[in-house]
């Protein structure tokens, strides 16, 4: 995967963020399972890997969930933490 120099998920979150008026650090749940995806774990309050994820992104992740996306791993995850 090739991105421009300064491109990330990261980046286009937090300005995203920036826009809604959203403290990343205290008000964001990210979710991710492969290589670009780690700087936006990083960036969130709680950062989720989920079953399928890659080593690199379950490192950084707060929460490593057993269920895969395809499995409804995004809305387990926003139920366990009351988003």
């Amino acid at each position: 995967e090739l991105l421009p120099s300064g491109c990330s998920k990261a980046n286009g979150v937090q300005k995203m963020c920036d826009h809604l008026g959203i403290d990343p650090a205290s008000q964001l749940l990210a979710l991710g399972d492969a290589e670009n995806d780690v700087s936006m774990l990083e960036l969130a309050s709680i950062g989720i890997a989920i079953g399928n994820a890659c080593p690199r992104a379950k490192e950084v992740a707060n929460f490593i969930m057993d269920e895969r996306h395809d499995e409804g791993g995004a809305g387990i995850a926003m139920n366990l933490f009351g988003f």
